[in-house]
């Protein structure tokens, strides 16, 4: 399970949009930032990989492979 699936997308936008410009670290335990990488016991989420997990799932293309929506029996046809 990602961090989006976990959390929810909307949950994680709000959790490094209200991050201050020297947390690293988000604490769901304490609904805290941090700047410390020593609080990982603690269940920490890097905000560099939220961030990460969010501009993916924002750039997932669930069209990439236009075979998978096209019905088995149709035709191209070529003019």
């Amino acid at each position: 399970m990602n961090l989006i699936e976990k959390l929810g997308l909307e949950k994680c936008k709000e959790i490094v949009d209200g991050a201050p410009a020297i947390a690293n670290f988000y604490i769901p335990s304490k609904a805290g930032y941090t700047r410390m990488g020593s609080v990982l016991l603690d269940g920490a989420i890097s905000l560099n990989d939220l961030r990460a997990a969010i501009a993916d799932h924002d750039r997932t293309d669930y069209v990439s492979d236009i075979r998978n929506h096209l019905s088995p029996t149709t035709v191209v046809i070529e003019k």
